[in-house]
């Protein structure tokens, strides 16, 4: 029988979305395919692991975890869409978001649009806060200004003679404040994951030169 086949049982797991925005271990998998009545020894299962092609293998012998390179549908946040030194940057504070855009992205283009945007508005606030300028970023009621003037504030200011945001980067990231103010303000839309895809390596961009000041 076909399903009895490592290499088969592991597809199927993957097409069930089993690995979706989660490491898992080789127990898990274990347990997972012998769900489906697909009992390997360990050796052929970590071979048919170690041969998939949409699977790659992180940690240390005996720790093994099992990531995707990419899901089902093609769309994934991997470490080259979203890179793990990043995240590491970014810490603790974005722990939640951060586990909520693995959850989204490529599932939800709304959801994931919302996510990101908010990223950028905090990321904003945190670094200005951290360098003692988060006032400017208030109303005179005592509320955070909107984000296109978060982000005028950003090209203006510079720490150590660097813009917080170049700006290029701040003029390249207006399409993602676009779908983050369409998802958290037009019910009547959906934003599709096609749209951010392409404006993925700009809001990376901008991450990355807030959080160096951090």
């Amino acid at each position: 029988m076909e399903l009895k086949k490592a290499p088969h049982a592991i597809k199927l797991i993957w097409d069930k979305k089993f690995f979706d925005g989660k490491q898992r271990t080789f127990g898990e998998i274990k347990k997972a395919v012998g769900e489906l009545g697909c009992n390997p020894t360990d050796q052929t299962l970590c071979m048919a692991l170690l041969n998939s092609k949409f699977l790659t293998r992180k940690g240390t012998k005996m720790n093994y975890t099992y990531i995707q390179k990419f899901s089902p549908s093609g769309i994934t946040l991997n470490e080259e869409v979203f890179p793990e030194k990043l995240i590491s940057a970014l810490g603790e504070e974005f722990k939640s978001e951060i586990e909520d855009l693995n959850l989204n992205y490529g599932k939800s283009g709304t959801c994931t649009a919302f996510i990101l945007r908010k990223i950028l508005e905090k990321l904003i606030f945190l670094t200005f806060a951290k360098n003692g300028i988060s006032d400017q970023l208030k109303e005179n009621n005592g509320d955070l200004m909107g984000l296109k003037s978060m982000l005028n504030h950003c090209t203006s200011n510079k720490l150590n003679g660097k813009h917080y945001l170049m700006p290029k980067t701040a003029k390249e990231i207006e399409g993602i404040k676009f779908l983050g103010d369409t998802s958290a303000h037009n019910p009547l839309t959906n934003v599709d994951m096609k749209t951010i895809i392409p404006q993925m390596p700009y809001i990376i961009t901008a991450y990355e030169e807030l959080a160096s000041k951090l």
